[in-house]
């Protein structure tokens, strides 16, 4: 019998966790190179997460998922850090 793999529903948990220190380094006034090292654990972090599915996509398909999520969690950081800024009142 074959067992079925299930997914892990702490994903968007750990994905928030890196949204909220973005949060955190805008509101407590980090340097933003801090910011840039929190957006590059999340790229692993989703990279890894993801590895069974991205190593079933070939060539240009695994290039434009890899492109647009690449985008999307960068703009994600940036606002997330942004919103810390203005919440912080330094901005």
């Amino acid at each position: 019998m074959r067992t079925r793999n299930r997914p892990w529903h702490g994903n968007p948990a750990v994905e928030l966790g890196f949204a909220i220190t973005a949060f955190a380094c805008g509101l407590f006034d980090a340097p933003l190179w801090l910011t840039g090292l929190a957006a590059a654990g999340m790229l692993a972090y989703w990279n890894w997460s993801r590895r069974v599915v991205l190593n079933r996509l070939r060539g240009a398909t695994w290039a434009t998922v890899s492109t647009v999520a690449t985008i999307a969690i960068i703009a994600i950081m940036a606002g997330a850090y942004w919103l810390g800024l203005v919440s912080g009142g330094l901005i």
